[in-house]
């Protein structure tokens, strides 16, 4: 089974075709009926899969910095990526959503109590801890 993890958004974004890029839009666990699925999650319209160009979840908290320390980093600073790649969207008074779930468990009920609320101006990404089938809540 594969982690994949998800991005709703209240705007469109293409998927990527440039291959230089570090933050991807597209399919690569997921398909169409995938992403159908998982809206029940979400409160924005539009729902994509992301990813990084080396394969790189965003799945990192403080259970896995214990063990998996070095991939929890790595997780960290692509979380830190893809913030950067939201940032550059201009669209005001949005917001961005991301669950993180295992593919083929995108029904499943969502973990609410470690859903979070993290504001780009303001992100500490110690204070930051996504665990699987959890909601990121992402403003501006």
């Amino acid at each position: 089974m594969s982690l994949v993890t998800y991005l709703a958004t209240n705007f469109t974004l293409p998927f990527t075709e440039d291959g230089d890029k570090k933050i991807l839009v597209g399919e690569c666990f997921s398909d169409i009926e995938d992403r159908q699925k998982v809206r029940k999650h979400f409160s924005n319209k539009y729902v994509y899969e992301i990813f990084t160009d080396e394969g790189g979840e965003f799945w990192f908290n403080d259970d896995c910095k214990e063990e998996y320390l070095d991939d929890n980093l790595k997780s960290q600073e692509d979380f830190l990526e893809l913030c950067k790649f939201l940032d550059t969207y201009p669209e005001k008074d949005t917001y961005c959503e991301v669950y993180v779930c295992w593919i083929g468990e995108e029904e499943e009920e969502r973990n609410k109590e470690c859903d979070q609320v993290i504001n780009l101006n303001n992100l500490d990404i110690e204070k930051v801890q996504i665990h699987e089938k959890t909601l990121l809540i992402i403003r501006k």
